[in-house]
């Protein structure tokens, strides 16, 4: 099959508002609102024991270095006065509840990416706001009011360069990318910070001469493509400010999955079988439910 060229205009091309909004510090914030004793010191949301890895860590640990998916072994060594808090997910589920029906009263086009992040399409919206910065502004200052918990917001015209704003003004604040600006920005991007580029990919990439978004552009489509694959396409459009993807309101969940950390290696069928059974169990919950 032909491959299209992904900077062939849109046939539905409209000026699209898109707002990516991403939660601060999510799981770490909402146990120190919930606990004032946790306020203003590091904190990780996570296991403590060797074989422990931290799932979020407040913006007091991250200055020691502290991240997400850190072995909690090295997250104590970086920060000796780490306090480590057990995940309460239940918790987190019902203020990402709160936090979708503020976002509900401005546009039901919202993708949820996770509890703690969204695209939203305001391009058309409920309030007939004719600015994207105000709804933005008013979906975080409404999540402060009722939850007392901070958002950051990128708007932009695609959901590439939304998400890319989001990050620019960490925490507590929001970023526009106009149409004007969003292919230099992009130029100036580490390779690392673009997203769908994970380790191994910004390795591979490295390794082909690309360590920026300037790098990237120079590359031809079908370099792109015989390196890249389908994701090729992908790489090509973004390099120039170009993602044409819709939010989707109905997007389809792919996986389930559950998983357990355990003190030691687990060797032997029998063993192995029980510890799995639980696991097991608990994906088969979330099917149920979900």
């Amino acid at each position: 099959m032909e491959q299209q060229d992904p900077t062939a205009a849109d046939p539905d091309a409209k000026q699209r508002k898109v707002i990516h909004v991403d939660m601060d510090a999510f799981y770490a914030s909402v146990e120190q609102r919930d606990d004032p004793s946790l306020r203003g010191r590091p904190v990780a949301v996570g296991g403590s024991r060797e074989r422990g890895v931290v799932a979020a860590a407040s913006y007091e640990a991250r200055v020691f270095g502290v991240r997400s998916a850190m072995p909690s072994v090295t997250a104590r060594r970086k920060c000796p006065d780490l306090v480590f808090v057990k995940p309460r997910f239940e918790v987190y589920k019902a203020v990402s509840l709160q936090i979708r029906e503020i976002i509900a009263e401005h546009t039901a086009v919202i993708e949820p990416l996770s509890l703690d992040e969204a695209y939203l399409d305001v391009t058309e919206n409920i309030q007939e706001i004719p600015l994207a910065t105000d709804i933005a502004l008013a979906i975080r200052a409404k999540i402060r009011a009722e939850t007392g918990l901070t958002a950051s917001a990128g708007i932009s015209y695609n959901k590439f360069l939304a998400k890319l704003a989001s990050d620019h003004r960490k925490p507590d604040g929001q970023y526009v990318i106009t149409p004007r600006m969003g292919p230099a920005f992009v130029e100036a991007l580490p390779i690392g910070r673009f997203h769908g580029v994970g380790a191994a990919t910004e390795a591979k990439m490295h390794r082909l001469g690309i360590t920026s978004g300037a790098d990237l552009k120079t590359k031809p489509l079908a370099f792109l493509q015989q390196h890249f694959g389908k994701s090729g396409n992908y790489f090509y459009g973004i390099a120039r400010g170009i993602d044409y993807r819709a939010v989707r309101a109905d997007r389809i969940r792919k996986s389930i999955g559950a998983e357990n950390t355990f003190a030691a290696d687990l060797r032997d069928y029998e063993p192995m079988r029980n510890a799995l059974q639980p696991i097991v169990d608990k994906v088969w919950r979330h099917c149920e439910t979900t």
